[in-house]
């Protein structure tokens, strides 16, 4: 097996069960009530290379993955339309969208297997706030806060997050300025604690 063909084999990640169409993921979504994962991806990216070498075949990374979405991948140098398609001009992108196509978060560029879960699970958690079903987002922020602990970027915006949820469940303010009070103290120089520094004048 040549260098670049070994290197394709690597980045696709095929230790991932990927779903052979965006339509057939959607439709596995909706049944499942799952969210679909979109990975964008090239052979000769690098970043693309070291999630295929190293992200992908973490036994944490795929079970998540497995368990809460339904993944679908596309090569941009094979599919180059797709990158319009999804408004993204860069490798790795992953997005997650619902079922119905709507899209709850993005990211670009490499990700090791920590950082890959945390992003699946703060966008488990956006879904849940842009449908509106706070009961679910308190059980799902709670979950990232155990996932992201000790991440300083993704952490601090579970924080954030959580304290709305909280919020909206109970209906007292004292829960979102209590929770933004904790996001605060611990990450004072996030920019999490930015958006919510209003509380403190």
């Amino acid at each position: 097996m040549s260098e670049q063909s070994t290197g394709q084999q690597i980045g696709s990640a095929p230790n991932i069960a990927w779903r052979p169409s965006l339509e057939e993921a959607r439709e596995e979504a909706h049944r499942d009530g799952k969210l679909v994962l979109i990975y964008l991806w090239h052979h000769n990216c690098g970043g693309s290379r070291t999630m295929g070498e190293r992200t992908y075949p973490d036994e944490t990374a795929r079970s998540y993955l497995e368990k809460h979405l339904v993944p679908v991948r596309f090569n941009t140098i094979e599919e180059p339309e797709v990158e319009s398609g999804f408004g993204s001009g860069w490798t790795p992108t992953l997005i997650v969208e619902d079922a119905e196509g709507r899209e709850h978060r993005r990211s670009q560029g490499y990700l090791d297997a920590p950082r890959f879960i945390g992003e699946l699970s703060l966008a488990r958690l956006q879904d849940t706030l842009d449908r509106h079903d706070y009961e679910d987002a308190v059980e799902r922020a709670e979950e990232a806060l155990e996932i992201t602990a000790g991440d300083p970027h993704r952490e601090p915006e579970a924080l954030y997050w959580k304290a709305v949820a909280d919020f909206e469940v109970s209906g007292d303010r004292d829960d979102l300025t209590g929770g933004w009070e904790q996001l605060l103290d611990r990450f004072p120089e996030s920019e999490w604690a930015r958006k919510a520094g209003y509380v403190r004048g």
